[in-house]
């Protein structure tokens, strides 16, 4: 069977969609309460700034900024799953597994609309 290459557009834009759904519903929270002091601030903030960031690259042509967001997503998502990896395997391990993975295809794919 072949693939359906034409899916694929849509495949990257649903990558970029959940970024920003997850940005929101895992770290929403942490932004609101606005405790500068916690480091899980900072890496909520960024988080949801670079997330943001590849879905607005998806309608420019200049692929720099998205190869710096994945960069920045893929650091912060393999802090956590070294966080996360003393717990044994949860259900959060492995959403941040994808969520690595998907900052890795950003990094490694920048151009892909």
């Amino acid at each position: 069977m072949k693939p359906i290459k034409s899916l694929l557009p849509l495949a990257i834009w649903l990558m970029r969609i959940g970024l920003l759904i997850f940005a929101y519903t895992h770290y929403f929270d942490t932004i609101k309460n606005f405790d500068y002091e916690n480091l899980n601030f900072y890496v909520a903030l960024l988080f949801s700034i670079f997330s943001a960031l590849i879905f607005i690259t998806g309608f420019v042509a200049k692929p720099t900024i998205t190869v710096i967001s994945g960069l920045v997503l893929a650091t912060i998502s393999i802090y956590n799953l070294v966080k996360l990896f003393d717990s044994g395997i949860t259900s959060s391990l492995s959403v941040f597994i994808i969520i690595a993975g998907i900052s890795f295809y950003f990094l490694s794919n920048p151009a892909s609309k």
